[in-house]
């Protein structure tokens, strides 16, 4: 019996320290606009250090927008939350039109906003507006 109560023990103490070891979950609420266009509105569930694809596709089939994010808790002046490079591929009819990145930073619970071109520069040309929230 003592055998069965320390194997049990390890086995607790062993999946208590798994789950504190595994990656944070949010949700992510995301609004993405490519030149002056009616923001998409995203919302998807990222783990930190693993990309999370989101696809929208027209009525008409012809056009498709892909966000990409791939996301990674992080600290900034002492205040946690997500640090997020973004991706947005647009495609018309099979073939890559545009493609814009940024980097942000969302502290979680607070929606934070930004205006990129794909040279890191700000400009109008893609609008971002993050919230994440840790599940």
């Amino acid at each position: 019996m003592k055998i069965f109560n320390t194997l049990l023990a390890t086995i607790s103490i062993s999946l208590s320290i798994a789950a504190q070891a595994a990656p944070p979950t949010y949700k992510v609420n995301m609004r993405v606009g490519i030149k002056g266009h009616s923001p998409i509105s995203v919302n998807t569930v990222a783990k930190s250090g693993k990309k999370t694809y989101v696809s929208e596709i027209s009525d008409d089939g012809q056009h498709e927008t892909l966000i990409e994010v791939y996301a990674k808790k992080a600290e900034r002046d002492e205040t946690e939350g997500l640090l997020m490079d973004v991706t947005v591929t647009k495609r018309v009819r099979g073939q890559e039109k545009i493609s814009e990145r940024a980097q942000i930073f969302a502290p979680e619970n607070r929606e934070m906003e930004v205006g990129v071109n794909s040279k890191g520069r700000t400009a109008g040309k893609l609008s971002l507006a993050v919230m994440a929230h840790r599940l």
